[in-house]
């Protein structure tokens, strides 16, 4: 079997008012995830609660368990500092390994940015 090569994974974080919103594109697994890890983290720690972090996977071409488990890291780091985190997804490489794991029962999916930033603290919108 060949050796294949992932595309990268780009990330960026942008601020919406005091929301912070986080876009990925490319390939998410344990060779990509880094770049995801640390944008989670710095959004994490500048977000003001009750505004949301919102984690955008629409341009995201894989979706591996090193993507599932960056977002349920997150999940519960900002659970625990009362900081709302949404995530954007809405479509089958995204979204089937969250609902293969469980995990839609959990995150809140929104299917773009801005039903996540407009969604009132404390309500779940499935896609």
């Amino acid at each position: 079997m060949p050796n294949t090569f992932l595309g990268p994974l780009h990330v960026q974080r942008e601020v919406h008012n005091l929301s912070i919103v986080v876009r990925a594109a490319g390939e998410v697994d344990e060779f990509t995830v880094l770049p995801l890890r640390m944008e989670l983290q710095t959004a994490l720690a500048m977000a003001t609660p009750p505004h949301p972090v919102v984690v955008d996977l629409s341009a995201v071409r894989f979706f591996g368990s090193a993507g599932l488990n960056e977002l349920l890291r997150h999940h519960r780091d900002a659970e625990a500092a009362g900081i709302p985190f949404r995530i954007v997804a809405a479509h089958k490489v995204v979204l089937r390994p969250i609902k293969m794991t469980g995990l839609d029962d959990v995150l809140r999916i929104h299917p773009d940015v801005e039903q996540a930033l407009a969604a009132g603290q404390g309500v779940r919108t499935s896609c």
